[in-house]
């Protein structure tokens, strides 16, 4: 159960990625048991089916909901800090950990091509048109042009501008419209999910403008207009970019019921900061699970349940969560965790060094 208990002010944004991180390790369990065991379609497994992967979609929930918690929480490690600060923060929190999930992905499923394993090391295999190794990598590269963007303003001193940010929230809007209308008319799959990814992050610094430094500019009546404005236009765009199927088995119904949901479990925890033992575990290895759990979770688990010659489906959801949640912990504690501090010792280091040079 989530109960409402004081505490630190942004724990409830812990608490809500590891509800991020849950729904999409629940979207990948679900498709995987109903891929590999041929469950017989009934009305039970149709209605679950509908709710984690059909009408709605886990995933893509639990991914807006990172990109909204990414917009409300990363620009402010640029505050007040130069940008190497924020590239070295963001390296040794990103790098490490992404680094052992492709380092497990070798063990556990093979070596990948050369080209392909080299590029990926880079997090920037899909700027390049290299497939990512593991599925769930695609959702870093629109994390790292958000930090690009962030980073660009804050150097132009923009960052800190209210009303850049409320027209930074109405352009990508009106470009997420504009390439879905353009994807529809000539047929070619142009990138509107990345447009629409960019307006949850800058609606997510919006918001904290509004809510928590208490921005004069962006007041209560301008954020709930901006906000209302992605709504109404997300029509619309999902309806251009995803009325047809380009492989994904894309549905305009289940992109915008999934990032309205999104967007309202985002709002629901930011007004009542539900806080939860529980939910800040998972939330301070969320980052670990979600890069962790196709690999121990999915690959690992199939493996295992060959070992032991059984076809339970119990039996997998069991060792299914048991070694994504041990291998998402063990990386947060012993990888994860001591490069973060690494990082800032790093940072140190440098400070002191410029000093020294200085005087």
């Amino acid at each position: 159960m989530v109960t409402k208990i004081p505490g630190h002010r942004l724990h409830w944004v812990d608490c809500l990625r590891g509800i991020a991180a849950l729904l999409v390790v629940v979207l990948h369990l679900w498709t995987s048991i109903l891929i590999n065991y041929h469950v017989a379609s009934t009305a039970a497994i149709n209605g679950i089916s509908g709710i984690v992967y059909g009408y709605l979609d886990f995933g893509k929930i639990g991914v807006v909901v990172f990109f909204m918690i990414s917009g409300y929480v990363i620009p402010y490690s640029l505050k007040g800090k130069p940008l190497r600060y924020f590239f070295t923060t963001r390296f040794f929190r990103l790098y490490p950990s992404y680094w052992f999930s492709i380092l497990s992905f070798i063990i556990i499923v093979g070596m990948p091509p050369v080209k392909e394993f080299v590029v990926n090391l880079t997090m920037l295999q899909r700027f390049v048109g290299v497939p990512d190794l593991i599925g769930a990598f695609w959702t870093l590269q629109i994390e790292l042009i958000f930090y690009f963007l962030c980073a660009v303003l804050h150097y132009f001193s923009l960052l800190e501008n209210d009303k850049v940010i409320l027209k930074t929230i109405y352009i990508l809007i009106f470009l997420s419209f504009l390439l879905a209308a353009a994807r529809y008319f000539t047929n070619i799959k142009l990138p509107v999910a990345l447009f629409l990814a960019l307006a949850v992050m800058f609606t997510g610094l919006g918001w904290r403008r509004y809510s928590l430094d208490k921005s004069v500019i962006i007041n209560k009546k301008v954020m709930y207009t901006a906000l209302s404005a992605f709504i109404i236009f997300l029509l619309p765009v999902t309806l251009l970019a995803y009325s047809r199927d380009y492989g994904f088995n894309e549905t305009w119904y289940r992109y915008f019921l999934s990032y309205t949901v999104a967007i309202a479990i985002f709002f629901v925890f930011a007004r009542y900061k539900f806080v939860n033992k529980i939910l800040l575990f998972f939330g301070s290895i969320s980052y670990s699970l979600y890069l962790l759990h196709p690999v121990f979770g999915l690959e690992l688990s199939t493996k295992v349940l060959k070992l032991l010659n059984s076809n339970s489906i119990a039996l997998y959801v069991i060792i299914f969560f048991t070694l994504s949640i041990l291998s998402a912990a063990f990386c947060f504690y012993f990888i994860e965790k001591p490069f973060i501090l690494l990082g800032k010792k790093v940072l140190k280091l440098f400070a002191k060094n410029q000093e020294t040079v200085i005087t």
